[in-house]
This record gives C-alpha cells, sequence and structure tokens, in this order.
C-alpha cells in the first residue's frame, strides 16, 4: 500500500532504480526472514543471559544491560542484512556506517564513556543496589544503576543521578562494603572528675547498648584535653546502614549520659569569663 493505494508485489520490481534498490517479492520476503531471524535472535539471546545470570545468582541490573548490549549489536546487523539483500552494497554501507558511527563516538563521547563505564560497574561491582555511598559531595542510598548514569537517593530524600563515568573513575566511599562500621562518639568530662572511673562507665554503656557488636570489643579513649573538659571518645561496631549508624549513636550517648549522672560524673559545659571595664 503505497499513497492510500495497494499495489501488489509482483509491480514493486524497480520501484527505487535511481539509488540502487532492488524491491522485488523475492527481496522483500527475504528480508521479512530476516527481521524475523533478527528479532527471534534478540528473545534468545535474552533468555541466554536470564539463565546465565540466574545460575551465577548474578545482578538483575547487569542481565538489562547485557540484553541491551546484544540488542546493540544484532539489530544493526540485521538491518546491514536486509540493505544487503534490496541490493546496497554491504561494503559501501559498511564503510558509511564506519565514519557516521566516528562522528556519532567524538559527538557523544561523554555518553559512550558513561555507557561503558556502566557496563564495569555492574561487571567488577564496586557498589550495587541498596548500597549506601558517598560521592560528589553527595551521600546516600543506590537506588538504580542506568547505562548512563547511576540513581542515589539521598538521606533527606532527593534523587541524586550521578554520570557512571565519575563514579567508575573517581574516589567512591561504600559504606556498607562491609558486614559492620565503626562509630565514635566523644563525651566531655570536667578536670576534677577520675578519668578512670569516666572510662569504665564509658565501656559499660558501649557493652550494654544493644545496637553495639560485642566483637571486635569495644573501646574508650581519652581523647583530648579541651579548654573546659577532658573528651573520652567510645568507640564501637554496628550495622553499617546510615540509620542503624545513627540509632546506635544515640543509644550510646543516652546510656553514657544516665551512667555519668547516676554516678555524679559532671559533663561541663563551656564556661567563658567576662571582665567588664568600670566593674570592681
Amino acid at each position: 500500500m503505497i499513497g492510500g493505494f495497494f499495489i501488489p508485489l509482483e509491480n514493486l520490481n524497480g520501484i527505487i532504480p535511481t539509488i540502487g534498490i532492488q524491491i522485488t517479492t523475492g527481496t522483500i520476503i527475504a528480508a521479512a526472514i530476516l527481521i524475523l531471524i533478527g528479532y527471534s535472535l534478540d528473545k534468545i539471546s535474552n533468555k541466554m543471559v536470564d539463565r546465565a545470570v540466574e545460575k551465577r545468582d548474578g545482578d538483575k541490573h547487569a542481565a538489562v544491560t547485557a540484553k541491551k548490549i546484544t540488542s546493540y549489536i544484532i539489530y544493526p546487523i540485521t538491518l546491514i542484512a536486509v540493505l544487503g539483500v534490496f541490493g546496497l552494497p554491504v561494503s559501501r554501507l559498511g564503510t558509511a556506517l564506519g565514519l557516521i558511527g566516528l562522528g556519532i563516538s567524538f559527538a557523544l563521547k561523554d555518553m559512550i564513556a558513561n555507557f561503558f563505564s556502566g557496563i564495569m560497574i555492574l561487571l567488577n561491582k564496586p557498589f550495587k543496589i541498596g548500597d549506601q555511598i558517598k560521592t560528589q559531595g553527595e551521600e546516600g542510598t543506590v537506588k538504580d544503576i542506568r547505562i548512563r548514569a547511576t540513581d542515589v537517593k539521598t538521606y533527606d530524600g532527593r534523587k541524586v543521578i550521578v554520570p557512571n563515568s565519575k563514579l567508575y573513575n573517581e574516589t567512591v566511599i561504600n559504606n556498607t562494603a562491609y558486614d559492620e562500621r565503626r562509630l565514635e562518639v566523644i563525651v566531655g568530662i570536667g578536670y576534677d572528675e577520675d578519668i578512670e572511673k569516666a572510662k569504665e562507665q564509658a565501656k559499660k554503656a558501649l557493652e550494654e547498648s544493644e545496637t553495639i557488636s560485642e566483637d571486635p570489643a569495644p573501646q574508650v579513649l581519652v581523647s583530648e584535653l579541651n579548654d573546659s573538659s577532658v573528651d573520652i571518645k567510645l568507640r564501637g561496631w554496628c550495622n553499617p546502614s546510615k540509620a542503624s549508624l545513627v540509632s546506635a549513636s544515640s543509644e550510646v550517648t543516652q546510656k553514657v549520659k544516665e551512667f555519668y549522672d547516676n554516678e555524679g560524673i559532671d559533663i561541663p559545659y563551656p564556661i567563658r569569663t567576662v571582665f567588664m571595664e568600670g566593674e570592681q
């Protein structure tokens, strides 16, 4: 059907002779078969990728990326084969596509870099969906790893889209890469207080906190001598997620305050003495 009129296939011979395309019943059938083969190969490759990922217990997003890559390979080859059936010289077409591809690669070099960086991230897995990372001055949970960029949800609910090339080539801190993460709480005591007694109560606060692991063992250290206090540093290990870290820090801080109050250990606040001119 051309321009709303039905044209029998046998009348299509030589319809576009000026550019060397030969449209005949045979070429149309051959092209349809090639398209069907390309479509079938794409579906078969998708199933093979799914089976391979499932067998190796791999990342589902890596499977999605692999499917896209096979599609990007299969369909262009199918297109070239179809155009070859219609009489276009495949060698010339390949050269033209190569030149076009070269121009596109220069124009889209950043996109191409992000594409391959996304593949490397999915293959090497420096982080995965659900991990909490810090990069480019932002910190949050990885929600999606796409071909061009990675979506990060910050702790205050914002969506940050980070180009994959930045994530792969620059420093990324993965806060949940390991099973546990160390937290630190600093509490100041007065200079007149018994430091050893304060350390014992701080150690007790760590040991009685449900969110703090027993192994590695908690630590209590004298951290610094400030203007109005001796700082005691409490160290413990907990679940690495941000929510767990905040919860554990809150629990430890509350317990050490309660224990110090029970033992009469003073937690001073800064004191500033101001002398006013003209006053005795």
